[in-house]
């Protein structure tokens, strides 16, 4: 294979389709600032930047600003500057190159061809194949190379960058962003992404390193034409602002409409609600909140939340799953105490009443129970009070003597222990109250049991009880996973309410909870955890 000294090129008018005599008019110009194909070969300025068009010819170094001129190997002349080195003529449409200099072709000096040698390093028994390739592992060419030749051959981009083959003369141009041939002139060809037809002539758009038709370039919403060079992006693909907003721009879930920037800036701040993520304006932030899931209560007419007898609001959702009065508890009361029964609890009958946030209240004050109720505009981070064990523990001491003259003394003392009731709130979906029970009945198998101390540390006991609503809710929801693969509205819920345990922030019910769970997982059973707490008055 051999390759000779000369190489043809060909001046051409910029942007001329084909090869051309260096009297051919010039069909447009390319701006050197945006790349933009101006198709007014006459204009002084780009009509995409508005960039002066100054060129200066290499020859006479005077400015080319209007009528024809010669775009060769990247550079412009004047027609009648681009003459051949050796005689000084003008050049016609092919010429050769040679040491740098410009050639009639009778007028190029001759030299010697170049030969191009390659040496192979055979391993593994590779055999040589056709026109000097060898099947080899390892090859390694040593190639020839002479400044007084400009070519480059076929050769292709090595991947690391930018660049691209004239299909006209294969020279590999290294500029990717040159609309034309460097060797001859010739204009590059590009596929519009929109039609996936070529581009040749006329006015384009270059957007990201790809040309497109201008009417090809469209918005991926509502496939209208860009009419300001503003537009934005998303994952590859562009639109309108308008667009963009409509698909894109994040809505408030209460007001529904578009969440504001920060003033002065171009960042959108909103709140997030727990449950569910939805996003809404900061200024919603002390409106009305759903008593079981936390939401915002919508300002939109017909979204508003269901309001209960002692002036709880519940959103539309949650109010398909609400336990109202102590008759519809009784379907809960039995799921909890037969739940209670299989985990190794014992429990007997107790009345399960569900009552309203005052009379809850009042228990509260009544027994000297600590209590923290749900505030309506408030979003829940700690504990809330929703039900209230009512447990008794009597003492009575008898006096004996121990002869018939002494003293009456302390001889016993016994203890009677009882559980009037179990309150809990109406009003809340059925796993919340299910979960709410598993709690109180926690409290009522550790106030019926004569062997728990009298007085547990209140981490301890609320952590256990605490851990037996999470236990509960978690297997609730592995039994619906079990039987169905559908995702439900109550089984959210449920996750939503053991993601509330577990993230409870308030010392006794949050780090109890946290504190026995950690012991529940080291010891992996219940019955170890209530032993150690009937002993030692702590987790094992």
């Amino acid at each position: 294979m051999k390759f000779t000294a000369n190489q043809s090129a060909t001046p051409t008018s910029e942007f001329a389709g084909s090869r051309t005599s260096r009297q051919s008019a010039a069909m447009g110009w390319t701006c050197v600032q945006c790349t933009f194909l101006n198709a007014n070969d006459s204009a002084a300025n780009c009509g995409a930047c508005n960039a002066i068009r100054v060129l200066q010819c290499p020859t006479c170094k005077g400015e080319i600003k209007y009528g024809k001129r010669l775009h060769v190997n990247g550079k412009t002349y004047h027609p009648d500057c681009f003459c051949c080195t050796g005689c000084k003529r003008p050049l016609p449409s092919r010429f050769q190159v040679v040491n740098g200099g410009n050639y009639h072709p009778e007028c190029a000096p001759k030299s010697k061809p170049i030969t191009k040698t390659t040496t192979t390093t055979r391993m593994g028994g590779g055999k040589p194949v056709q026109n000097g390739k060898y099947n080899s592992p390892v090859q390694k060419e040593n190639r020839s190379k002479n400044a007084n030749v400009k070519s480059n051959g076929n050769a292709k981009s090595n991947g690391n960058g930018g660049g691209w083959n004239c299909p006209s003369c294969t020279y590999f141009n290294t500029n990717d962003a040159a609309p034309t041939c460097a060797a001859c002139d010739a204009i590059r060809i590009m596929k519009c992404p929109g039609c996936k037809g070529e581009i040749k002539f006329g006015q384009r758009v270059n957007v990201d390193g790809k040309a497109y038709h201008p009417d090809c370039f469209r918005c991926a919403a509502c496939n209208g034409k860009f009419t300001t060079s503003k537009f934005q992006v998303k994952d590859g693909e562009y639109y309108h602002h308008e667009c963009y907003k409509q698909l894109y721009h994040p809505r408030c879930d209460v007001c529904e409409g578009f969440i504001p920037y920060q003033p002065g800036t171009q960042k959108i701040s909103y709140k997030v609600m727990p449950f569910g993520d939805l996003k809404y304006c900061a200024e919603h932030e002390h409106r009305d909140r759903c008593c079981s899931c936390q939401r915002v209560e919508p300002t939109v007419p017909g979204r508003e939340f269901h309001k209960l007898s002692d002036g709880r609001k519940v959103c539309h959702d949650c109010c398909n799953y609400l336990v109202l009065d102590s008759l519809e508890a009784q379907g809960v009361v039995k799921e909890v105490w037969t739940y209670m029964r299989d985990i190794g609890i014992h429990l007997p009958e107790i009345p399960v009443y569900l009552v309203e946030s005052p009379v809850l209240n009042e228990q509260c004050n009544a027994h000297k129970k600590t209590k923290t109720l749900m505030k309506g505009n408030k979003p829940v981070e700690g504990h809330v009070t929703r039900g209230l064990c009512l447990s008794e523990v009597s003492q009575i001491q008898h006096m004996v003597r121990s002869g018939k003259h002494a003293v009456p003394r302390v001889a016993s003392i016994e203890k009677k222990r009882s559980v009037n009731a179990i309150l809990i709130l109406h009003g809340l979906p059925y796993d919340l109250t299910a979960s709410v029970l598993a709690h109180e009945a926690t409290h009522a198998y550790i106030k019926l049991s004569d062997n728990f101390p009298d007085h547990i540390p209140p981490k301890v006991e609320e952590g256990i009880c605490q851990l037996m609503s999470y236990l509960f809710l978690k297997y609730k929801h592995m039994m619906e996973r079990k039987n169905s693969k559908k995702r439900t509205y109550q089984g959210r819920l449920r996750k939503f309410y053991m993601h509330q345990l577990k993230n409870d922030i308030s010392p006794v019910y949050g780090d109890g909870f946290r504190e026995a769970y950690e012991a529940y997982k080291r010891v992996n059973s219940l019955q170890r955890m209530f032993d150690a707490i009937r002993h030692h008055a702590s987790f094992p």
